[in-house]
This record gives C-alpha cells, sequence and structure tokens, in this order.
C-alpha cells in the first residue's frame, strides 16, 4: 500500500482540523460551500479542498472526457451556459465524462439519480464530492484506500497528499 514515511492519514486529519484556516486561492464563496458540505458528509475540509484542487484545479465547469480509465480531452468552458451545452451533448451521448470543480464522473451521476447541469453549480457539486468522499470513507475508513477510490487510481492519493502540502495543510515530512 502506500508508504509516507509513517505520516498516518489520522495525524493528517487531526492537523487540518486543527488548521482550519486554510490560505490558498479560493473566494469566500468557495469556502463556505466546502465548510457547509464537509460539515453535513462529516468528511475533512482540508481533505475536499485538496481533492477539488487536484480534480480541477478550482475550476467550476472543467470537463474531462474519459476513455479506457484516462483523460482523454479536457474542456474548459467559459461560461454556464457553454458548460451546459458540453454536459448534455456529453451525457445524451453516452460519453464517459467528469464535470465541474470535484469531476464527478458520470457513473455517479447516474448512480445517484442526478443530472448534470446540476454539478455546474459548484456547491452542489461539492456536496456531491463530500457525500461520494463520505462514502468511500465508510467503507474504507479514514485511509488513504478511501481517497485514491474517489478517483480510481492509487497514485491518485499521492497527488492529494502534496496538494495537502502545496496548500499548507499539512507539513512536508
Amino acid at each position: 500500500m502506500f508508504r509516507f514515511k509513517k505520516i498516518s492519514l489520522s495525524i493528517l486529519v487531526f492537523v487540518f482540523l486543527i488548521n482550519f484556516r486554510v490560505s490558498f486561492a479560493i473566494n469566500e464563496n468557495l469556502a463556505k460551500c466546502f465548510y457547509e458540505a464537509s460539515v453535513s458528509y462529516n468528511v475533512p475540509y482540508g481533505l475536499l479542498v485538496a481533492i477539488a484542487k487536484v480534480e480541477s484545479g478550482f475550476r467550476p465547469w472543467v470537463i474531462n472526457i474519459n476513455q479506457n480509465g484516462k483523460s482523454v480531452k479536457v474542456i474548459n468552458p467559459k461560461s454556464y451556459t457553454e458548460a451546459l451545452v458540453y454536459v448534455r451533448y456529453l451525457h445524451d451521448n453516452g460519453f464517459n465524462y467528469d464535470v465541474g470543480i470535484g469531476q464527478i464522473n458520470v457513473s455517479n451521476i447516474k448512480r445517484l439519480n442526478l443530472q448534470p447541469e446540476q454539478l455546474l453549480d459548484p456547491c452542489n457539486n461539492i456536496k456531491v464530492s463530500a457525500y461520494i468522499l463520505r462514502e468511500n470513507i465508510n467503507k474504507y475508513g479514514l485511509t488513504w484506500e478511501a481517497i485514491w477510490r474517489y478517483n480510481g487510481r492509487r497514485d491518485y492519493a499521492y497527488k492529494v497528499y502534496n496538494a495537502l502540502i502545496s496548500m499548507g495543510i499539512v507539513a512536508r515530512r
């Protein structure tokens, strides 16, 4: 499994629960959305933010088209309306895609009986992201496995760990 120089995920969570004030480039409205979702689904605030940083760089309407488990095209719409046209087309034509700040995959959109346009709202997207993370934590515990399963690739946990460091949520060991 992952060897992070004996850094326990529980210790990391403790650190960023105490160090709630995270300094990075998200606006106050997004910070509020992250906070409310983290409280509603009882997931660590900093972890939820780090996942969004890795997934989308905090871009609210970014869309990834996937093939064979990998991103093959990234679309960066300039507006909600432009993003809506893309996700409707992709959804209606059976594409495998991820949408929004938390890069929610179409499989989760269908499983949770959502419409893709709901996920173009950053706060809704963050809530769904928190819900999926909570499902993983319920199944795997607060572990690196729960984190990498958010994305489906084992190396994803390293990306989240590095995001936690780059945002000053945890210190590099």
